[in-house]
């Protein structure tokens, strides 16, 4: 009896019987029956900013940037109703504000897996201007300061992310 269970155990039986042990136990697990990953649910967003009383000499930057978590996504926003295409990012500076007053409504066009918004405002050291910023995410309001002062003593430098 030794004998034939060790002739049983090697050569061509034994990988065979391997190769049998091997398929029978990956054939018992249980595959999901939903073969395709989990698509994460995005958010929706709405961003007003508003600079009031802007010089040339004062700097303002406002940067919207998002993600839709895929690699090829072109559009992420919609400035003032205007989708803007193959834009993942937004931004405005002094120039977009020259006429003294000026308000921006971002959105997102498609809803984005992560936000990040950058404002930082800076006085001339004989004048200052004010702004407003409004964040609602998902309908729900984030932030809302409105008529902050910028002045050569006080900036407005904030990082936000959603």
């Amino acid at each position: 009896m030794k004998t034939s269970v060790i002739k049983f155990f090697t050569g061509r039986t034994f990988f065979a019987f391997l190769g049998i042990l091997f398929v029978t136990s990956f054939a018992a697990c249980k595959k999901s029956d939903n073969n395709s990953p989990a698509t994460p649910s995005g958010k929706s967003a709405k961003f007003t900013f508003t600079v009031s009383g802007i010089t040339n000499s004062d700097y303002v930057s406002f940067v919207a940037a998002g993600s839709t978590g895929t690699l090829n996504s072109n559009t992420a926003w919609k400035v003032n109703g205007v989708t803007r295409s193959n834009e993942e990012a937004i931004s405005f500076g002094n120039n977009d504000f020259a006429n003294g007053t000026a308000t921006y409504v971002i959105e997102t066009a498609t809803p984005l897996l992560a936000m990040s918004i950058g404002i930082q405002c800076l006085a001339t050291s004989t004048h200052s201007y004010t702004i407003s910023y409004k964040a609602e995410v998902n309908g729900e309001v984030k932030q809302n300061e409105q008529n902050v002062t910028v002045s050569n003593t006080q900036d407005y430098t904030r990082n936000f992310s959603y």
